[in-house]
């Protein structure tokens, strides 16, 4: 199936910014965020404008070095960008193009041949425990417990990201993968 990948960047954006700007972009749809920070990585929701954990309660991004928020409309990746110009980076990507993100730059990756689904399984199975808010909890013996925005993860089950290859045609003549969006989260099932 081809498609048109629209990948709009933008510098000097911090990340409650670029947020603000991928809500507008999903509008009222529930976003499923990675946010990576120097102890851990974290998984929250983005939703209402903001970032919520396991406990409803919005996540703390000061220490956060990089994001990927995305659900089936769009994905938003952030940098940050520790030195004295805070450079920090965000793009965005989707298959729509996107009139809120006038002020951003776009490439439009037009020649996409194919887009491939890939799923990735993640660390962890399920502990049975059903937390708060659509939460569920995995566990391993070498990462511990890690709650997940996926309801009902019954014990034993595993939960699986699927992403979106897109894949373009070279100068040189092969095909190739340009980008992945992360798509969404769900339970692995049988």
């Amino acid at each position: 199936m081809s498609a048109t990948l629209f990948v709009y960047t933008r510098q000097k954006l911090t990340l409650a910014d670029a947020l603000s700007s991928f809500g507008q972009v999903i509008g009222g749809e529930l976003a499923t965020a990675l946010l990576y920070s120097p102890r851990r990585c974290t998984l929250a929701v983005f939703t209402g404008g903001a970032l919520h954990g396991p406990d409803s309660q919005p996540v703390d991004t000061a220490s956060v070095f990089e994001s990927r928020v995305f659900c089936e409309t769009a994905e938003l990746r952030w940098l940050n960008d520790p030195g004295p110009e805070q450079c920090h980076r965000a793009v965005i990507l989707s298959e729509q193009e996107q009139p809120s993100l006038a002020d951003w730059q776009l490439e439009k990756k037009e020649g996409v041949i194919e887009t491939l689904p890939q799923t990735y399984l993640l660390w962890g199975e399920g502990t049975g425990r059903q937390m708060s808010n659509r939460w569920s909890e995995l566990a391993m013996a070498r990462i511990g417990a890690l709650p997940v925005p996926v309801a009902n993860v019954g014990e034993n089950q595993r939960v699986l990201l699927h992403s979106v290859e897109y894949i373009v045609e070279a100068e040189h003549g092969n095909a190739v993968i340009f980008d992945e969006r992360l798509v969404k989260l769900e339970v692995a099932r049988d």
